[in-house]
């Protein structure tokens, strides 16, 4: 049986309180004031009868609001709907300092990414840390930990930061020390190709000239003097490719992984299927590493097929 105290009357709509004299509808069980029920005469749901079962609004029943971030949740609520954080078993928690602010929000207003991790930590296998964080471009913070896989909460945590202060840079060491290999890695073919074909155009100086320096017969007619000037500039710009790899390889990450995720958010709306696609789409692939490496190495050894009979002074160059 319902607690009608608060409960507001189904006519005037005025909340009930336990001085007031009650009468609840005993076809449908809607309640309301005595002296509303006798005025109208009848119960206004009475055309709906036979069909209808009087609910409290979800409004007007009895509330527990989360100690961790102050959203309201109903009674019998195990957890926050909002932020994850679970509520003791049989009993009410005071709420923390500072409640009412969104969730793992610390007291200088920022957001307390140490207290994230750490109930991802103590709970690793729910995904309560992802649930709160913010959407990212749209893209809730579940859908993201799924796709990105390994080292999620990292990455969760940088594309947060990014969104919220509009920034595109963020320094990946990955990104900085292995370039093209990092994107293979994560699977974010478009610049993996584009960053690689850079690094190639980048090397192609220094490659002429160990041809012209060989004296073989493909080598291009071009002065030794030109062709030094085209490496220095090459390695100038090599230099700076690596620099900005590594300050924008999240932004460009995390652009391509939208792209992806929105379209198997739109082609999969059941969460389990999309889970699963996310998955097999996502995550990392160390066999796209060693893909790329040994197609290397055969573009070298095929390379070095061209070089002429004068390979001692390319020995001396390389040494």
């Amino acid at each position: 049986m319902y607690q009608f105290t608060g409960i507001p009357c189904s006519i005037c709509g005025k909340p009930l309180t336990d001085a007031d004299d009650i009468v609840v509808c005993p076809d449908c069980g809607a309640p309301y004031h005595r002296a509303c029920y006798e005025k109208q005469g009848t119960c206004v749901y009475a055309d709906r009868h036979g069909s209808f079962e009087w609910t409290p609004p979800a409004s007007a029943l009895p509330q527990r609001k989360c100690p961790n971030c102050g959203a309201s949740n109903p009674e019998s609520a195990d957890r926050c709907s909002h932020c994850g954080y679970p509520f003791a078993s049989g009993q009410d928690v005071p709420p923390r300092a500072g409640a009412g602010r969104a969730p793992y929000q610390n007291q200088a207003g920022g957001f307390d990414y140490a207290r994230l991790y750490q109930n991802a930590q103590a709970d690793p296998w729910q995904s309560r840390a992802a649930s709160a964080v913010e959407p990212i471009d749209g893209i809730s913070g579940d859908d993201w930990a799924t796709y990105i896989g390994p080292a999620s909460l990292l990455y969760l945590r940088d594309f947060a930061r990014m969104q919220r202060y509009g920034r595109k840079s963020s320094i990946c060491f990955s990104a900085l020390l292995f370039g093209p290999l990092y994107f293979f890695y994560r699977k974010a073919w478009k610049p993996a190709f584009a960053f690689l074909a850079i690094d190639l155009v980048l090397n192609l100086p220094a490659l002429l000239e160990l041809l012209v320096l060989s004296e073989s017969a493909v080598a291009p007619a071009i002065r030794s003097s030109s062709l030094v000037m085209m490496a220095q500039i090459a390695s100038i710009l090599s230099f700076a490719v690596m620099v900005l790899t590594g300050m924008f390889a999240k932004y460009l990450y995390r652009r391509t992984a939208a792209q992806r995720i929105r379209r198997i958010e739109a082609d999969f709306p059941d969460r389990d299927k999309r889970e699963a696609v996310l998955r097999a789409q996502g995550g990392v692939s160390w066999a796209a590493v060693v893909g790329v490496c040994t197609a290397m190495v055969v573009a070298g050894a095929l390379f070095s097929l061209l070089l002429g009979p004068n390979l001692e002074a390319v020995a001396n160059l390389l040494v």
